[in-house]
């Protein structure tokens, strides 16, 4: 519904009813921010498309990467507490994560040891996603041959399989190329948090994150309750046939939920997660409740990987964990400044300090893709048409 006649955003409901009709969305969840007065906010299609349960305020969707920047904060936190630095290696916390070796395509197309890395890979590496862990093709193809169906495993935990890192070979040289880490290297950060601040990931996030913001429907756990609001998720194919029901598991994407990822783990409302969005705008303080230095969150939300890096996209770079629009034209409709992050169920969230305009978007499609997906592209061209650029 809107909440104010100044900006019609009714193109946000009406894509959205539009894939519905054409068996390309099951429900989706949006709320558009302005000036901390919610503009926008409307639910529309299904939470269970079987058994007729519409998606609802009170629904929560897996939040799969936008659980990312949550990890971030988690170590900016402990970045200003000085428990650690954006440039320690990471095997100062986890001793066997030394002296990688990097992958290369061999004629056979396997992959192959193409020698010891130049250097160590540092927490600022895998904000920036230019660790080289995982991030790439050569890194995804070893992930999913051997990494993830030898150690995510049911009951498995962060400070099980993390130091097995050791065993991936890396796409690139730490710091050379710039992609992203969708699993593995932000589940590193998970467990760097864990052991860093002597606390299972999940309760640091709870108690240092979620619940000082309010964020009392989000977590790794879900309540008897929760689960019941859980969207059911669903994947989309050709418009002339049904959505078809996706078997997806509590709030994972596939991985045991006794593994608090640092990745994707998280599920929650879009209100829940507008709370964050709106720290973040504010700088690291929402309420009263300060959550982050301003500084940190300035840090996070700059443009930190450097030009000439491999894969260098000028007009979108990475900051700390969240893509940051860099082009004096913006990336799309989006303005310059602009910054977040989204994840692969068509979730996704946009800071934009020239507009004071925050904004959460939310599906239950298991193929929506993250960002520059149809959905979360839609929603961003639909905002910014509605109130400029």
């Amino acid at each position: 519904m809107n909440h104010t006649g100044k900006y019609d955003f009714s193109a946000i409901r009406k894509h959205s009813l539009d894939r519905i009709s054409k068996n390309l969305l099951a429900g989706q969840g949006a709320m558009v921010k302005i000036h901390g007065e919610t503009v926008w906010e409307d639910y529309t299609g299904f939470a269970s498309v079987e058994q007729g349960v519409p998606v609802s305020a009170e629904s929560l969707f897996r939040l799969a990467s936008m659980t990312k920047p949550i990890t971030a904060v988690c170590i900016m936190q402990l970045f200003e507490q000085r428990k650690l630095g954006l440039l320690d290696d990471i095997s100062t916390f986890v001793p066997e994560l030394r002296d990688f070796h990097v992958a290369k395509l061999g004629p056979d197309n396997t992959v192959t040891d193409g020698g010891k890395a130049h250097r160590g890979i540092t927490v600022f590496d895998i904000l920036t996603h230019t660790s080289g862990i995982a991030q790439g093709d050569l890194g995804y193809r070893q992930s999913g041959e051997f990494f993830f169906p030898t150690y995510y495993k049911p009951g498995a935990r962060l400070s099980e399989l993390m130091p097995h890192v050791r065993e991936l070979l890396l796409d690139c040289e730490p710091g050379g190329e710039m992609g992203y880490g969708a699993h593995v290297p932000f589940d590193l950060l998970g467990y760097i948090v864990e052991l860093v601040s002597g606390k299972s990931f999940g309760d640091y996030v709870t108690e240092n994150v979620l619940r000082p913001l309010g964020m009392n429907d989000t977590s790794f756990h879900l309540t008897p309750d929760q689960r019941k609001r859980l969207v059911s998720m669903y994947e989309a194919g050709d418009p002339a046939v049904k959505l078809m029901f996706a078997d997806v598991p509590d709030a994972m994407i596939g991985f045991p939920e006794s593994l608090e990822p640092g990745s994707c783990g998280l599920a929650g409302t879009v209100s829940d997660y507008m709370k964050f969005a709106e720290m973040l705008l504010n700088l690291g303080t929402l309420d009263g409740v300060k959550i982050l230095d301003e500084t940190s969150v300035r840090l996070m939300s700059t443009p930190l990987v450097r030009p000439g890096t491999v894969n260098y996209n000028m007009e979108q770079v990475w900051g700390l964990s969240m893509r940051v629009i860099n082009s004096p034209f913006g990336q799309g409709p989006l303005p310059s400044g602009t910054f977040g992050w989204g994840g692969a169920y068509g979730t996704n969230f946009i800071v934009c300090p020239a507009k004071d305009l925050t904004a959460v978007y939310c599906t239950n499609l298991s193929n929506a893709g993250t960002v520059g997906a149809g959905t979360g592209a839609e929603f961003e061209a639909d905002i910014f048409e509605a109130i400029g650029k």
